[in-house]
């Protein structure tokens, strides 16, 4: 089988380790030079190590390589109301012994804070935060046989079984550029730059803001930071006003960077013999650090789907489901808030989604299936007090 990925970012590198290590296939990877890589997604879930795991390199050579600094979760700043309390989020999982259960019970006889929540968390399942402008190096010693070319195409080149477009917003070479638009969703736009480091997080930090909100993510050489916003409802250079004076007069050590997308998803990424792949298949929000867990997923079930002969229909239809669970829990960040201080959060107050909300705790116990499974859940409503039934 030969196989042809162009783009040479994350989506591409990490595309081609996995398939040169399980497929027995002809890999070329061309990439342009003249293309710079997205550098999207530096907070991520701990469903990352498997990834690296599996391609076998150590985790101290990867972090190095990537400035990399462990997350043990993520922190929210005035998502249910201007000034409320910090909150930490942890990685903890319920199921099976029902700890959390357990721990509901104290908590609704006033034995138990809210944020004693993180009594739960486990310290074998970690994140991270990583470069992502170097997470392309990490795999690099694993493409050893995969047939590397520097050009920038137009058009696919011929002799190729299969095509995996990694070309990023741009899909150059999608086939089907039929989306499906991700209704509520108003961000679509987003300044980043990287400040001096000071302290050094292990955790995220989410901050609310009056459009949008904004990250903070620590590496071992720098910080990472941006404001993501609605161009519906205040223009760039108003939101990079903004996103400067929050930055608390830390030293910017790269220029303020604009990215922009259509918070869709790619109907069908696998159509004819070209699979889109990472930021193509659609990119809704980067909150909960989704980014690259994506391209992993997108990534592995593909391979998957070769070696079983599966169908691009197959493929597809599981792309949808891990996209659409990932849309809807972001989007009860924003319909659980209680804000009401600008226009933008305005509109998400016309949503109730406490129901919802503990519904998904009940059906989504199973860490493996679900990209956000019931412990995620469970201190969303613990965050937004929105009470167990």
């Amino acid at each position: 089988m030969k196989i042809c990925i162009i783009g040479g970012g994350t989506a591409g590198w990490w595309c081609a380790a996995y398939m040169n290590k399980f497929l027995d296939a002809d890999i070329t990877l061309i990439e342009s030079n003249d293309i710079p890589i997205s550098g999207v997604g530096e907070s991520t879930l701990p469903q990352v190590k498997t990834f690296f795991d599996e391609l076998e390199i150590p985790e101290e050579q990867w972090m190095n390589q990537s400035h990399a600094i462990y997350k043990y979760g993520n922190i929210k700043y005035d998502w249910n109301h201007v000034g409320s309390e910090p909150f930490q989020m942890t990685f903890w999982q319920n199921h099976p012994e029902g700890r959390f259960d357990q721990w509901y019970e104290q908590y609704k006889l006033g034995n138990k804070n809210k944020e004693d929540h993180i009594e739960l968390y486990d310290r074998n399942n970690l994140g991270y935060h990583l470069d992502a402008n170097l997470a392309n190096n990490i795999v690099k010693e694993q493409c050893k046989n995969v047939n590397h070319i520097i050009d920038t195409i137009t058009e696919l080149p011929e002799g190729y079984d299969l095509y995996v477009d990694a070309t990023g917003f741009d899909r150059k070479f999608t086939t089907d550029t039929e989306e499906i638009e991700c209704n509520h969703h108003l961000v679509d736009r987003a300044w980043v730059c990287s400040l001096e480091l000071e302290e050094i997080s292990s955790y995220t930090k989410s901050i609310a803001r009056p459009e949008g909100w904004q990250f903070v993510i620590d590496l071992q050489n720098r910080t990472g930071t941006g404001y993501v916003y609605s161009s519906k409802y205040i223009n760039d250079d108003e939101a990079l006003t903004k996103f400067k004076s929050w930055n608390y007069n830390r030293k910017m050590i790269t220029e303020p960077r604009l990215i922009k997308w259509r918070p869709n998803i790619l109907k069908n990424p696998w159509s004819d013999n070209v699979v889109t792949i990472g930021l193509g298949q659609g990119f809704i929000d980067p909150l909960e650090a989704n980014g690259l867990y994506l391209v992993v997923y997108g990534i592995t079930l593909l391979v998957k789907c070769i070696l079983k002969g599966s169908s691009p229909k197959a493929y597809n239809k599981a792309v949808m489901k891990v996209q659409k669970d990932n849309s809807n829990y972001i989007l009860h960040h924003y319909m659980l808030s209680q804000r009401d201080d600008t226009k933008f959060w305005r509109y998400y107050k016309n949503f109730d989604c406490s129901k919802t909300v503990w519904e998904h705790y009940n059906k989504k116990s199973n860490k493996y299936t679900n990209l956000y499974p019931d412990a995620i859940w469970a201190q969303l409503a613990l965050y937004f007090d929105i009470p167990k039934p």
